[in-house]
């Protein structure tokens, strides 16, 4: 449905597609929202899992910036980035 209104040439700006996602999001009902959440715990668990096998640096003094630790966990994603990202 929001794919279409986008190929229509409909609200292609940013702010217009995250309204619409939002929007889509919100009128979900539990059953259809399971999946999602189910996503999120799943990938909530595999980076607590990964956080406590991680050894590396946490956090950069914010004085000295350096890049992030490439093998440092990626933080979990929530069940409504999981949606969008797939109906964006």
């Amino acid at each position: 449905e929001i794919r279409e209104q986008l190929e229509a040439g409909e609200n292609k700006d940013v702010p217009n597609v995250a309204k619409l996602v939002s929007e889509a999001w919100r009128n979900l009902s539990p059953n259809e929202r399971a999946p999602w959440d189910k996503l999120a715990a799943d990938d909530k668990r595999r980076y607590e899992v990964e956080k406590s096998i991680y050894t590396g640096p946490w956090k950069v003094p914010v004085f000295k910036r350096t890049k992030k630790d490439p093998d440092a966990p990626k933080r979990p994603m929530s069940a409504f980035l999981a949606y969008a990202k797939v109906y964006r």
